[in-house]
C-alpha cells in the first residue's frame, strides 16, 4: 500500500534490540515509533481511547534525527492491522516522489479542527482507518489513514483532503462558500 504521510502524532519512542553486547545493534535492528499523544507542557500523556501505532524500521530509510523530512513523502507501508490490543502501521519504505498514494496519513487535533464528539455515530466516514486516538476531556490527537474522497466532522464542519492532497481543509459545503 502507498501511503503520503500527511501529519504525525506527537508521541515518539524507539525500541532496540535486547543484546546491547553489539555495538551496532541500534543501526542495524533499531525501530522509531509514533502515536497519537497529548503534551501539556513538557509532559507527554498517553490518553489512548484508541491505542495504535506507525512503525519506522531502520531499513524504512526513515531518519529520526529529521523526523519531519518524512511529511508529504509517498511510503510504503503493510495494510494496517491489529495486533495485541493496538492498530499498528508498518512503513517499509520510502518512495520517491512521483509515486501515486492510495492513502494519507493525517492528524487532527483539537486546536486545528475544533470539536469531535466521538461518541456520536457517523463522525467520520467509512472508509477512515483509526491508527490511534489520544482523548482527555476536551483534548485529542487523531491519526487516521484517509482516501481521498473520506472525510472527518468536528463542529467547524467536515475535514477533508486539499485539492492537491497536501493537506486537512474544511469542506466548502461545510461554511457555505464564505469565511
Amino acid at each position: 500500500m502507498r501511503v503520503r504521510i500527511i501529519g504525525l502524532g506527537t508521541n515518539w519512542w524507539s525500541a532496540r534490540p535486547l543484546d546491547v553486547a553489539d555495538p551496532f545493534c541500534l543501526r542495524r535492528h533499531a525501530a522509531w515509533f509514533n502515536s497519537a499523544g497529548l503534551r501539556y507542557g513538557n509532559r507527554l500523556r498517553l490518553c489512548w481511547v484508541y491505542p495504535g501505532q506507525v512503525r519506522f524500521n531502520r531499513s524504512s530509510g526513515f531518519n529520526p534525527e529529521f523526523p519531519d523530512h518524512v511529511l508529504g513523502r509517498a511510503v510504503e507501508c503493510n495494510e494496517p492491522n491489529r495486533m495485541h490490543g493496538r492498530m499498528h502501521l508498518l512503513i517499509t519504505r520510502l518512495l520517491d516522489q512521483n509515486a501515486t498514494p492510495e492513502g494519507y496519513l493525517v492528524t487532527l487535533t483539537e486546536r486545528m479542527g475544533g470539536s469531535i464528539r466521538f461518541s456520536r455515530p457517523g463522525w467520520k466516514s467509512d472508509g477512515v482507518q483509526l491508527i490511534s486516538v489520544s482523548l482527555r476531556r476536551d483534548r485529542y490527537e487523531l491519526m487516521a489513514l484517509m482516501r481521498g474522497n473520506d472525510w472527518i466532522e468536528s463542529n467547524l464542519g467536515r475535514w477533508v483532503l486539499s485539492g492537491d492532497l497536501t493537506r486537512l481543509e474544511l469542506s466548502s459545503a461545510s461554511w457555505g462558500g464564505e469565511l
